[in-house]
């Protein structure tokens, strides 16, 4: 957990001394801590064992600790770290640990007396649930000691640069883009180097599952989430041997929501966080509340609120748009009103083990459509987790489990269009229910260390789409214009996993293996080859009854075949990572995994027809296959201090990969037989593309952090080849109608800015570059070819005391207008956009 600067306990026993019954000692951990700076040494040791520790800088400052190797229980550990330092510490609870130089004054946690005086809490940590770090835009430190392709979203980052949805949140991220093809939908759909949709990427709020699905005009997979309530959003890349890739291909992002620690000072029972932020260009408001209170030092409960509203922006003046596909001279119902709550209870039932309930609902209301046609939305999404972690005495449990349950409606009104297409009701839900189990064992070996992680999840997606209205009692195949699309079903989902990793000094080598099974059933409605009949009749009979003129009357009839989808598979995906440590703060590493991707509901039960259709036009494909996935990377790492004055830090992740893609999932034609003794007839379909899509790039993220000042900056580089052709009877078609996102090749930000008055007012400044995206057929080349366009942003802050901050933010200054990477025209992105908030934290 964080580590952090405070002032000090009073203690009188030297550290080396010492020993508490009564302290978390007995649960062992395996500590290998070279000897250094002693600052350094203690964020290891909170990574290792997350315990949070206070310790003022002073103390510290200057202090060189003999490191700790071995398997060792935490209070012998640290006796170990501060061994010769003349300090003290004291558990002040099963979690926190004061550290002093003896005779300092006391600053009191939870569990002192009242009455005791506490000084300032200076964050410096690194551990594994840091919120914010000396990375770029505050990415936590263990990002840089990680040998993988993680990225963080960071609780400063969220803070600093007032967002309209999630999807802005990720403009600054390496290898990572959010689709802007409706910007209408305040949902976020995430692209990871060039994967997106169909739960490629797996989307998470606190580990639970976001696998909604809406077909539309472009994206299909939305991630509802108010980042007001977020603390940081962590960023796999590629998939892993552990909890989290089930079921997906590229990937995951989980949005991580706040806890009480980030709302409680250190040092008190209770704290409070109200923030505030208006703004011009229709940024009318948004605004949060969050309470919490420490009830013991093993219980605290966390309770907050946020709303939002916008209207419909006005884009850049700076520049022009050329608008193509819908007739809209400007972007309409950009706007939107949301609210936001979020439930917390943290436990430790025992010092070994600890229990986290949390329930978060997203309520929101916009419209999607053109100027002629106003479609009303209103979406609610309910996330319900519960997470427990036990640590018991020794090596062999290091448990974590997971229950969680996912509930997405958005219920839509869709005005009349015609005489044919009447007003209509139509709800899309998805429900999933999940959970995960897993297990690290730890062994230590004469030359090495060696741990097995080994566990399961698995979730169940419930789907339901009902639609009502007028048309559909007349003729009741109306409903499949919305049903056919978005199908009834369910998918489970199963997988297994295991990792072996073993690590010395300068050396970690392990393997992994996980098992996915999938199992789909739905129905669903196609239609045939339309059916047309003629009934000849006599319109004008002669005086002696012979008929003189005959007319005939044609019938078209459009029949309906009722169609079970039943599919089931599974696969092993292996994974392996070599990574050497061959000097102080450098790591170099090398990753192979491998995805296994299973049909959504979507594509292995598509049917029906577009709205306004009735002839056959959408099935399920029988002969559909999952995705699967091979994603080579190589990697370094680089964490130093005081590397050009004291107390600098340096902070850099630059990885290469090369991914491949087999059985891409995109739209084409099929000949189906649509019932027994029916002629075959041809459908758009969800089918398998031919040959491989590849992917390959280079992502960097650095940072150079001094104190008075700091620099930093992201880079990527992409080059996507998609499939493009399927076959079909024999010959290879273009799959003319795939909706592909398309990431530009390049993209990079630098960010720098400077801390003035003891650091208390920050000005800083952003240039963001996206190069044109290069899409190359389908509908993509007609509707969503984008430019490149370079942004920038102006941001600043100033805390007018402790618990009042100020903050400002110019998006957009030079007013360019532009269209959004994987956006469209249609929707061009906001003009210069001005800010200011207030935070109050007491």
């Amino acid at each position: 957990m964080t580590a952090a600067l405070a002032a000090g306990l009073a203690l009188h026993t030297p550290a080396f001394a010492q020993s508490q019954p009564g302290a978390p000692g007995a649960a062992t951990a395996t500590f290998r801590i070279a000897p250094q700076p002693l600052s350094q040494a203690l964020v290891e040791f909170s990574r290792t064992t997350g315990i949070q520790l206070f310790v003022t800088a002073d103390v510290v400052r200057g202090v060189n600790s003999p490191g700790v190797q071995g398997t060792l229980n935490p209070t012998a550990a640290l006796s170990r770290l501060l061994a010769g330092s003349g300090l003290s510490y004291r558990f002040t609870n099963g979690s926190t640990v004061t550290i002093t130089r003896p005779g300092t004054a006391a600053i009191p946690t939870a569990g002192d007396a009242d009455g005791a005086i506490a000084l300032d809490v200076i964050d410096v940590t690194g551990g594994w649930n840091a919120a914010s770090g000396s990375g770029f835009q505050g990415t936590p430190d263990w990002v840089y000691d990680t040998p993988a392709s993680v990225s963080v979203i960071s609780r400063e980052a969220i803070q600093t640069n007032p967002n309209r949805t999630a999807r802005d949140l990720f403009a600054s991220v390496p290898g990572v883009l959010a689709s802007s093809d409706n910007a209408q939908n305040p949902g976020v759909n995430v692209n990871i180097r060039g994967l997106q949709d169909q739960n490629r990427i797996a989307m998470m709020i606190d580990g639970a599952r976001q696998n909604f699905q809406r077909a539309g005009h472009g994206s299909t997979g939305y991630s509802y989430v108010d980042t007001a309530l977020i603390r940081e959003v962590d960023i796999e890349k590629t998939t892993t041997s552990g909890v989290g890739s089930a079921g997906s291909l590229g990937g995951s992002v989980n949005f991580r929501t706040i806890e009480a620690g980030d709302i409680i000072a250190p040092g008190r029972l209770f704290g409070t966080e109200l923030d505030l932020t208006k703004g011009d260009n229709e940024y009318q408001l948004a605004g949060s509340a969050s309470a919490a209170a420490r009830i013991s030092d093993s219980f605290s409960l966390l309770a907050a609120y946020s709303h939002k509203k916008l209207g419909e922006y006005a884009i850049g003046k700076n520049g022009a748009v050329d608008y193509i596909g819908w007739p809209l001279e400007a972007p309409v119902f950009t706007g939107s009103e949301t609210s936001s709550y979020l439930f917390k209870a943290e436990a430790k039932p025992t010092d070994a083990s600890s229990l986290t309930v949390s329930w978060l609902r997203y309520d929101a209301a916009f419209s999607q459509g053109q100027s002629a046609y106003e479609d009303e939305q209103a979406i609610l999404n309910d996330t319900l987790s519960a997470a427990y972690h036990w640590k018991p005495d020794g090596s062999l449990i290091d448990l974590k489990a997971r229950l969680w349950y996912n509930n997405v409606k958005d219920d839509e009104y869709r005005p009349k269009r015609s005489s044919d297409q009447p007003e209509t009701w139509v709800n899309y839900s998805l429900a999933t229910i999940g959970g995960s189990a897993d297990n690290t064992s730890r062994v230590q070996l004469p030359f090495g260390d060696l741990s097995f992680n080994y566990g399961f999840e698995g979730f169940h997606d419930d789907g339901n789409t009902e639609a009502t209205g007028s048309g559909i009692d007349a003729n009741a195949l109306q409903a499949f214009w919305y049903q056919g699309a978005n199908p009834t079903g369910t998918r489970d989902i199963y997988s297994g996993f295991g990792k072996a990793t073993f690590e010395r000094d300068w050396l970690s080598l392990s393997g992994g293996i996980r098992y996915d099974y999938y199992d789909l059933a739905a129905q669903t409605t196609i239609g045939g080859k339309p059916v047309t009949t003629s009934e000849r009749y006599c319109q004008i009979y002669r005086a002696n009854g012979t008929c003189r003129l005959y007319r005939t009357i044609y019938t078209t009839t459009h029949p309906s075949y009722g169609v079970d989808v039943d599919r089931s598979g599974g696969a092993f995906s292996p994974t392996a990572n070599l990574t050497l440590k061959p000097l102080d703060g450098l790591q170099l590493f090398g990753t192979y995994s491998q995805g296994y991707r299973p049909p959504t509901l979507m594509e292995a039960a598509f049917g029906g027809a577009h709205v306004g259709g009735y002839a056959g036009q959408y099935a399920p494909n029988p002969a559909i296959e999952p995705e699967e996935a091979e994603t080579w990377e190589i990697g370094a790492n680089l964490s130093s201090d005081n590397v050009l004055v004291p107390g600098d830090k340096v902070r850099m992740k630059v990885v290469d990969f090369y991914r491949r893609v087999q059985n891409y999932i995109a739209v084409g034609k099929i000949s189906l037989v649509p019932a027994v003794g029916v002629a075959p007839y041809e459908y758009d379909a969800y089918v398998n593309l031919d040959g491989l899509t590849l992917m390959r790039g280079v992502e960097v993220e650095a940072n150079y952090d001094a104190g008075p000042f700091y620099i930093g900056g992201s880079f990527s580089y992409l080059k996507a080849d998609y499939a493009d052709t399927y076959l079909y009877n024999g010959a290879s078609y273009d799959a003319a109608s795939g909706v592909l996102f398309v990431p530009p090749k390049m993209k990079y930000t630098v960010d720098g800015g400077v801390r003035l008055f003891d650091k208390a007012l920050t000005l800083g400044g952003r240039l963001t570059h996206v190069g044109a995206a290069d899409q190359h057929f389908g509908l993509i080349y007609g509707s969503y070819l984008t430019d490149a366009y370079t942004i920038y942003d102006l941001y600043g802050s100033y805390a007018v005391t402790e618990a009042v901050k100020l903050r400002f933010a110019v998006n957009n200054v030079t007013d360019v207008a532009y269209v959004p990477a994987l956006g469209q025209v249609s929707l061009p992105a906001p003009g210069r956009t001005t800010t200011v908030s207030v935070n109050f934290k007491f």
